[in-house]
């Protein structure tokens, strides 16, 4: 039964594999974009590209990497018709790459209908994700062969690490798209497998000729393919001094320099000839565009959460999530494997053999995280997913560790039983396949409910929701006739959601964007650009007739103190930049379309008056006077602190009355923020132009104020006659 073990899981893992590539469209895989115009440049020339920073390529900063998964990449599509390359890559000029999390704008490319037709370059990137995944084969079984060496009386843990690998959504995902990291990640699991064979066996001439034409083609095929080597080397070193076999170590060592030297040691010359350097890293790093800050560990710390998440699974171009609940899970699998790792090497510190497969492993990691901060201290790349090439090394690792963990948990203290048989027969069977099973189960899920609905293009309706508010505004070929926000007050750092509803008049022949802009007051307090559909429809997929729900979260920005939120609706070709006017049902000119938003107030940015004289009175037990200015007679700022919430808006009145009781002038205005939004200590000032129709009175005169309702004009009352508190007196001449 347990030789069917690693077929089944191989098996269930291309499988998911597969779907993973189906769930993820065409170039919207981390980087595929550019990997493939790698292949993509090297198919239609032959030649390898020579990299010039600010210069825009199909290949981008994927030019500066060893060529190897590109050469064969190349070679696979060369048979096929890839002349529709440029119209399959037409990009999303509003995608929010790099962005977890984002909730619209997530393709990278614009594309006609999910799942075009395998035909042309969509097949040719096809046929290339099933070379990957073959790679991925090839890792996830020298991984199980790995961790059979390293506890070769334990299968479980081969099998724990193997899942751990084959079943990580992240590792799914790369593995089924155009990546070469595949291709080093399969190499350098190979070369892991065959020294931890050369530690338990030692030297044999063949197995020599294998590690070293390893070692080369993954210096060949990504910079990482060399942090093995100084590990490799350090382990031939122990086996020759145990075993006295100095002749197999030099033997191994020619082989190594040799091959390497002919098989990739061209490509590292030709960085020197072409950029004076080896890796050719700086240049990469011109390309790509160097950190906007200076790195230190503050910025590591900070970025190590995201560093979490993408070993785990953060797809797309890196702003596709999956339910945070995992990742929680994961980092406590982690902590857990880790302590467990701890102990076990306690246990073991006087068993030289144990250790004699574990330190290396250990080496790896320690040598391929290092290289991993040091590349993203030069640009932003702190992705756990580029720990992938030294899987082979973390997984058993993992698996290790977590079973010693197991081993504590389930109260098996024992150390020497433990050391001799592990965890008991049936945990030692029945918890990793636990394990590995549900862990199977929910990559399974991923695809569905995590990575397609992100590029799947919104359906339309049958008819306008009765949820919605209707309003109508024509743009061209597309009518605004509803939108729905919630009517609530947000402050800097909030999010505003916002679904409009769009009917079609007529099929666009471009495409065209839509933009929405809050306001608070006379601040831009928010934006959001996109084509509709969060960019996944375009203009020229629609059909008269129809109706879509186009649904946005605006991220809120510290614009602004206070105002009612006013969001601006409009459309323009982003090419060109000309805006397409609006028009109301009568083909009238519209100068602005403004929704209703809700309500804005920044509490760390309270008003401000100077020169405030204090004045007391509440209203409506929801309002408190605080004090005024009064600039001549016919400017008054008001200062209130809110009690309370009031259900609707009200009013501020302001009438002048002379020794007649006479109403001479008046300044009604609403205050910047509407009274149903406010909140219990908010301190807001409101404005008042003080208008006077007739001639300028004279005299001894008094200012009232107070709060009305505009629907019927009931006032809040207050303690003054006519609920109309006096403010002041003054006298003109």
């Amino acid at each position: 039964m347990r030789k069917l073990t690693l077929p089944i899981l191989l098996a269930v893992f291309v499988v998911l594999a597969l779907v993973y590539a189906w769930a993820t469209p065409v170039f919207e895989a981390s980087d595929e974009l550019w990997h493939f115009g790698m292949i993509q440049h090297i198919a239609e020339t032959g030649q390898l590209p020579v990299q010039q920073p600010g210069i825009e390529t199909i290949y981008e900063q994927e030019g500066s990497q060893p060529p190897l998964y590109y050469l064969i990449g190349a070679l696979i599509v060369s048979p096929l018709d890839r002349s529709d390359f440029e119209a399959v890559r037409a990009a999303n000029p509003h995608v929010k790459a790099g962005i977890p999390g984002a909730l619209d704008n997530k393709n990278l490319v614009l594309r006609t209908t999910p799942h075009p037709p395998l035909t042309g370059t969509v097949l040719a990137v096809m046929i290339v994700r099933l070379f990957s995944i073959a790679l991925g084969v090839v890792t996830v079984a020298a991984i199980y062969a790995s961790a059979r060496i390293v506890t070769p009386t334990q299968p479980n843990i081969a099998l724990l690490a193997a899942g751990l690998t084959a079943f990580n959504p992240m590792f799914l995902f790369i593995t089924a798209s155009v990546n070469n990291d595949n291709l080093v990640t399969a190499l350098n699991s190979l070369v892991i497998w065959q020294s931890l064979i050369l530690l338990r066996d030692g030297f044999d001439t063949r197995r020599s000729i294998v590690i070293a034409i390893l070692i080369a083609l993954a210096s060949l095929s990504k910079l990482s393919g060399n942090v093995v080597v100084p590990v490799v080397a350090l382990a031939a070193l122990w086996v020759a001094r145990q075993r006295r076999d100095w002749r197999g170590l030099v033997t191994l060592g020619v082989l190594m320099l040799g091959i390497w030297a002919v098989v990739s040691g061209w490509w590292y010359a030709r960085n020197i000839t072409l950029y004076g350097e080896l890796f050719g890293t700086s240049t990469m790093v011109a390309v790509a565009g160097g950190r906007p800050t200076a790195f230190d560990l503050g910025v590591l710390l900070r970025e190590f959460e995201g560093f979490r998440i993408a070993y785990w699974g953060l797809f797309g171009a890196v702003n596709v999530l999956t339910f945070d609940a995992f990742y929680r899970i994961m980092d406590v699998v982690t902590l857990l494997a880790v302590i467990g790792m701890g102990i076990w090497l306690w246990q073991q510190r006087r068993q030289r053999d144990a250790l004699a497969y574990v330190i290396p492993l250990l080496a790896i990691m320690m040598i391929g995280a290092f290289s991993v901060i040091v590349w993203t201290s030069q640009t932003l790349a702190s992705q756990g997913r580029l720990l992938f090439p030294f899987v082979a090394a973390s997984s058993p690792l993992l698996a290790l560790g977590l079973t010693t963990a197991a081993s504590i948990i389930m109260n098996r203290r024992d150390t020497e039983n433990t050391e001799k048989n592990g965890l008991s027969a049936p945990l030692r069977f029945v918890l990793p396949s636990i394990a590995v099973i549900l862990l199977a189960v929910f990559a399974a899920i991923v695809p569905f409910a995590s990575i397609a609905p992100a590029y799947a293009a919104p359906q339309p309706l049958a008819v306008l929701p009765e949820s919605a508010r209707p309003v109508y505004a024509q743009y061209g070929n597309v009518a605004l006739i509803g939108y729905e926000t919630p009517n609530v007050r947000y402050q800097p750092g909030d999010t505003l959601p916002i679904t409009l509803y769009w009917q079609i008049i007529a099929p666009s022949q471009r495409n065209e964007s839509l933009y929405i802009t809050a306001f608070a007051g006379d601040s831009e307090v928010g934006k959001v650009d996109s084509y509709p559909g969060g960019g996944r429809l375009q203009t020229t997929r629609w059909q008269a007739g129809e109706i879509y729900a186009d649904t946005y979260v605006m991220n809120l920005i510290d614009a602004g103190q206070v105002g009612t939120l006013r969001l601006q609706i409009g459309w323009w070709h982003y090419p060109t930049e000309t805006i397409i006017a609006p028009v109301d049902a009568n083909d009238q000119p519209i100068e602005a379309v403004l929704l209703d938003g809700g309500g804005y107030l920044n509490p760390a940015a309270p008003p401000v008056i100077n020169n405030l004289t204090p004045a007391t009175a509440t209203f409506g037990n929801a309002i408190a006077l605080e004090g005024y200015r009064l600039d001549g007679d016919d400017n008054l700022m008001l200062l209130w602190r809110g009690l309370g919430t009031l259900p609707e808006d009200y009013t501020v009145f302001v009438q002048v009355l002379n020794g007649d009781g006479q109403i001479v002038g008046q300044g009604d205005a609403l205050p910047p923020l509407g009274t149903r939004f406010w909140r219990a200590g908010d301190n807001i000032a409101s404005n008042h132009a003080i208008a006077y129709p007739d001639s300028r009175p004279t005299g001894t005169l008094r200012l009232f104020i107070g709060w009305y309702r505009p629907s019927d004009f009931l006032r809040l009352p207050v303690a003054a006659p006519d609920n109309a508190f006096l403010l002041t007196a003054f006298t003109t001449p």
